[in-house]
């Protein structure tokens, strides 16, 4: 999949501006590797795929945003007043199911543990469901959440995701971003 949509994604909310890794790195000056390895610790990484889980040291956080880059688009959620690192969000599209024939974004995030508790992903997902109203191919937004992540279950939830599936000991949430009408 080519990735056109979302690889323009970038917005900003009351708190955050999101924008492509490498891009918002250079903007704020930032190690991208070490700010990856800051991201991706062994508690924030729990409830991801058993690949990704754990602490990252510098050579598996360069490998994982080597891997990333080659895979589909991520962003990087900065903090407008302290310039401090909120936390990623990683995009790809898949085609709509029938009849919203546009693009579905498959959303996955992590938010830094400085960041927890904060409202920070709701933010960030907020901003990203706004951003895709904007976009005239994206339909929908769906994310997989295991379970026993209540967070992130609260998160989907109050940005208007509904749980749509579920297999393997994975949840699927989806919204609407437009109905068949706008297509």
């Amino acid at each position: 999949m080519n990735h056109d949509a979302v690889r323009r994604c970038s917005f900003s909310t009351d708190r955050l501006v999101v924008g492509e890794w490498h891009h918002q790195a250079a903007r704020f000056d930032l190690n991208l590797v070490g700010a990856v390895g800051n991201i991706l610790t062994t508690a924030t990484t729990a409830a991801l795929p058993p690949e990704w889980r754990g602490a990252f040291d510098g050579e598996r956080a360069r490998r994982w945003i080597e891997a990333r880059d080659i895979e589909s688009p991520t962003l990087l959620a900065i903090e407008i007043d302290t310039g401090l690192i909120v936390g990623l969000l990683i995009l790809s599209e898949t085609a709509g199911e029938f009849p919203l024939r546009g693009v579905d974004v498959r959303l996955g995030y992590v938010v830094a543990e400085s960041a927890w508790g904060r409202g920070f992903a709701t933010e960030l997902v907020a901003g990203l469901v706004k951003w895709s109203q904007s976009e005239p191919s994206i339909c929908t937004i769906s994310a997989g959440v295991a379970p026993t992540n209540e967070a992130s279950v609260r998160v989907l939830r109050k940005n208007g995701f509904v749980r749509s599936a579920a297999s393997d000991g994975e949840q699927f949430y989806q919204i609407s971003v437009r109905s068949a009408g706008d297509q």
